[in-house]
């Protein structure tokens, strides 16, 4: 007999609920469920990588492609030359089997302009993406290309040291630089002319420098701001120079002693009045005195002439007369116009002054009119005359010695051409009004000026520069330094410029005054013949004559150079009016070209844009560095100044481009011109560059 358990219906329910418990196999069911969603994920996003990556080697292949066709359009036809050119850059830069690519096609054309656009296009075959029934995909871009030169200004900052004189291959590096700066100019203007292009405006400046700058035909009486001139207010009208004063002492001791050559001499007048009513012919004196009255023989007789004691010390007695005894011609008005004897007495001193004494005495015999009577107004009176001569050795003020010290000078009237008259050295012939310093231009002025040596200069254009400080590092630059702030107009005297007086510029050393008997020599200065020039258009014609008129001298100074260099080309600052915008508010692109044959050299005994540096030690005060040194740091800030606004390309000619030179410029812009040859294929690739190709869109 079979026996039933109720403990086999509860196994049975047991097992069923511990397998609706047990999930360890729906892994497997779940990873299943997940698969497509995750093949969509990861095939969209390999898809939509190879897309972007497609569409923008396209874009690369179109934009090289217009490129290379419009540079090689001759005029703005798009020929087949040009269309060859413009396929075979695509084809190069995109291949359908580089990116599985079917159907991709380049399509070009110029506008009546020459204006040359393009569009491309190919298809994408999906991968993983085919799955989920995505079909191929299509890219499509467009592309164009023009010459583009809406504005452009140029400033050549040209090195024209002393060793521009100097050969390479037996071709002076002056001449070879003039070469090729011509050529430079046709080049620009062919390329321009060659591609088609509507030029816009192109401006040209330059600034040729050495230790100073020349800034004559930049600073102007009558400026005309649209060609960037300056007014002269710009430069200040008191200088303070590296100069010198003589200095004049008194000599000789003050007083009176009779002339041994000259012995008293007694005339014997006798005056008739006739029919006349007064003594004749007696007028007051022109220094004072008493008018005798009529009939007063007696009085007449008497010694009634007065003395005057002066300021002087001296004691005259005036004779009241309108001739000297003896005829000499000499009378009231005529005796105190000098400080001394006069010419009309013939007998002119070569020391000392002179001066006369005269003495009037009662004749011997009785004074008596024709009637007998004193008292009748019709007599004749007779009277003794003695004069003598005297000389006074009178204190005279003779040159003792130089001071050289700084002097101030007025060159209001100097910086508008006008021409200053300076002592170079003083005799003891020479005597001054009195004692004291006398600068240079002081003695020149002087009414009588015998025994100076008297000479003339006038500005040569030369310019040194305003306020600075002396300092070893320029990252930031010194805000006391205004001479490198290139944006900053001269308004006031700390900003405005001076002058160079090199004739009035000695070189007294380290010593803050040098008082000598000796002459120190003027200082050693070169002035660039060449005068900068502020932007402005030019023809060919015209940039050829200015080229030639470069001439090599002086030191090498690159800070004044690029100090110019920006404050002509810079878009905000002192010519920001005619340097924002270019014509009709088109853009302006500029560019410095600088150049120079050799390293910072700077001599401290020669006259540049900073004085006498051994003197003044405007640059170097007590750094510790050398000026060279100096220089070099603040060209370099002033290269990094303007980064990003203005390209600098930089030239250096017969040396090596590394270093300063190679910093200053931008990325790929500095040549090294070992010849003449590398000299012209430098600027030429310069002004191909420039006039080079710019994407439009």
């Amino acid at each position: 007999m079979a026996i039933f358990k109720r403990t086999n219906g509860v196994e049975k329910r047991g097992f069923l609920a511990r397998l609706g418990r047990d999930v360890s196999g729906n892994v497997f069911a779940m990873t299943a469920a997940a698969v497509v969603p995750m093949i969509g994920v990861v095939g969209g996003a390999i898809d939509a990588s190879r897309m972007y990556l497609v569409r923008s080697r396209l874009q690369a292949a179109c934009d090289s492609a217009v490129l290379a066709g419009r540079k090689a359009m001759v005029t703005s036809t798009y020929d087949a030359s040009a269309q060859a050119r413009a396929n075979a850059m695509f084809n190069f830069n995109f291949q359908d089997p580089d990116f599985q690519t079917t159907g991709t096609t380049f399509t070009a054309a110029a506008d009546a302009n020459g204006k040359l656009n393009a569009s491309a296009g190919t298809t994408i075959p999906m991968t993983l993406m085919k799955v989920f029934g995505f079909g191929n995909q299509t890219a499509s871009v467009s592309c164009s290309a023009d010459i583009q030169i809406p504005n452009i200004d140029i400033v050549f900052v040209l090195d024209v040291t002393g060793s521009m004189a100097e050969e390479i291959n037996g071709t002076p590096k002056i001449v070879s630089l003039k070469a090729a700066a011509k050529n430079f100019f046709t080049t620009l203007k062919t390329q321009m002319d060659a591609n088609g292009a509507n030029a816009g405006q192109v401006r040209y400046g330059f600034v040729p420098y050495s230790q100073t700058t020349n800034g004559m035909d930049l600073f102007k009486a009558s400026p005309d701001a649209s060609r960037g001139e300056l007014p002269m207010s710009q430069l200040v009208n008191q200088a303070e120079v590296e100069s010198r004063v003589a200095n004049f002492e008194a000599t000789g001791s003050s007083q009176w002693i009779d002339d041994p050559a000259t012995t008293p001499t007694v005339y014997q007048q006798k005056y008739d009045a006739g029919i006349a009513d007064t003594i004749k012919p007696y007028v007051q004196s022109t220094v004072g005195g008493t008018i005798m009255s009529n009939n007063d023989c007696d009085n007449y007789s008497s010694n009634k002439s007065f003395s005057i004691d002066d300021n002087t010390g001296r004691r005259v007695y005036l004779y009241p007369q309108t001739s000297w005894p003896g005829n000499a011609g000499i009378g009231d008005n005529t005796l105190f116009l000098a400080d001394g004897e006069s010419a009309a007495q013939g007998d002119q001193p070569t020391t000392g002054n002179y001066y006369w004494e005269i003495i009037f005495s009662r004749a011997s015999g009785p004074w008596e009119d024709n009637n007998g009577a004193k008292t009748s107004k019709y007599r004749t009176c007779t009277r003794n005359v003695t004069w003598t001569k005297y000389i006074r050795n009178v204190p005279q003020f003779k040159f003792k010695n130089w001071t050289y010290r700084p002097v101030t000078y007025d060159v209001s009237a100097f910086k508008t051409g006008s021409t200053i008259r300076y002592a170079s050295a003083v005799s003891q012939v020479f005597i001054a009004p009195d004692a004291g310093p006398y600068t240079p231009v002081q003695l020149a002025a002087m009414a009588n000026t015998t025994g100076l040596t008297i000479n003339s200069f006038t500005w040569n254009g030369c310019l040194e520069e305003r306020d600075t400080v002396a300092a070893s590092t320029f990252a930031p630059i010194p805000s006391g330094a205004l001479d490198l702030n290139f944006n900053a107009e001269g308004t006031s005297d700390p900003y405005r410029w001076r002058p160079i007086m090199d004739k009035l510029t000695y070189n007294r050393g380290q010593q803050p005054n040098v008082t000598s008997t000796t002459t120190i020599g003027s200082a050693n200065h070169s002035c660039p013949t060449a005068r900068m020039r502020n932007l402005n258009t030019m023809t060919q014609t015209e940039f050829d004559t200015y080229i030639d008129s470069l001439q090599p001298l002086g030191y090498t100074y690159l800070d004044i150079g690029m100090i110019w260099g920006l404050r002509l080309i810079a878009p905000q600052g002192m010519f920001a009016s005619r340097n924002l915008v270019g014509p009709n508010g088109g853009q302006i692109s500029r560019h410095i070209i600088f150049l120079t044959d050799g390293e910072p050299v700077s001599a401290d005994t020669s006259i540049s844009s900073y004085g006498l540096e051994r003197v003044s030690g405007r640059i170097t005060g007590s750094t510790g560095q050398t000026a060279a040194t100096l220089h070099a740091r603040r060209f370099q800030a002033l290269c990094d100044a303007q980064r990003g606004t203005v390209a600098i390309w930089a030239i250096a000619l017969g040396v090596s481009v590394t270093g300063n030179l190679s910093n200053c410029a931008d990325p790929g812009r500095a040549y090294q011109a070992n010849n003449a040859s590398d000299l012209n294929n430098a600027f030429a690739s310069i002004a191909r560059d420039i006039a080079d190709l710019r994407l439009v869109q």
